[in-house]
């Protein structure tokens, strides 16, 4: 079990734990590992494949924050997406703009429901840049100036998955992120990719429509509760 401090929000009284399963000693483990990093609380990840630990949880008054739904492209069957509506530079070709994609991506980050107040530290241009693939991570430019881009990194398991997607205020509205998903698919196409995953939060109803307009398929859902707790085993 990996009980950590929240990636972005390590300033909040919570540490995130992954529960695939749970019952009381392992629940009890979680607790301890927090109160070892000094957080009185726990951000909980499940699945709705596993609805047992949702009701355990909710059991002892935690509450959900939460809600992606983790949709599949099969990229064969997928239509072709056609050219891109919107000028696209890769990471690959661009890495000069690694600045630039920072600077939104700290921004966009604290805009994602849920999640205001995140805090993104450089060790993004890890994690977010250079773990992503160069050749499948566009950036949408408007007057030389990023205005959107969106990653995609292959996982230890050997999927294919859409990383983040973020699109400046002042650019929203115009079709960007459509653009950049369609050049994503014909990307994997173009590179024998059999599937594309993507995890959207249930309240971003734009993007979950453009998904299925894509043909992205839903497979299931990852819930995020969070709630206190003690090691004696009374909640607060």
């Amino acid at each position: 079990m990996d009980v950590q401090l929240m990636p972005g929000l390590e300033h909040l009284p919570f540490a995130e734990v992954w529960f695939h399963e749970v019952d009381e000693e392992s629940f009890r483990a979680a607790a301890a590992a927090a109160d070892a990093l000094g957080k009185p609380g726990l951000e909980a990840w499940t699945t709705t494949a596993t609805p047992e630990v949702a009701a355990f949880l909710d059991a002892r008054g935690f509450e959900e924050v939460r809600r992606y739904v983790i949709s599949e492209l099969d990229v064969a069957a997928a239509p072709d997406p056609g050219p891109p509506a919107a000028p696209l530079a890769t990471f690959g070709k661009r890495p000069d703009l690694a600045d630039e994609l920072y600077a939104l991506a700290r921004l966009a980050y604290a805009e994602q429901p849920g999640r205001a107040g995140s805090r993104i530290g450089e060790a993004w241009f890890d994690w977010g840049f250079r773990a992503s693939d160069p050749g499948g991570s566009f950036i949408a430019l408007e007057d030389g100036r990023v205005a959107a881009y969106g990653s995609v990194e292959r996982k230890e398991d050997g999927l294919w998955w859409h990383g983040f997607l973020a699109v400046a205020r002042e650019y929203r509205g115009r079709g960007l992120a459509g653009a950049i998903k369609r050049a994503q698919i014909a990307w994997a196409k173009a590179n024998g990719i059999p599937q594309l995953r993507t995890a959207t939060e249930l309240r971003l109803e734009g993007m979950r429509a453009l998904n299925r307009r894509l043909g992205y398929a839903p497979l299931y859902e990852e819930i995020v509760l969070r709630g206190g707790w003690s090691v004696s085993g009374s909640n607060r």
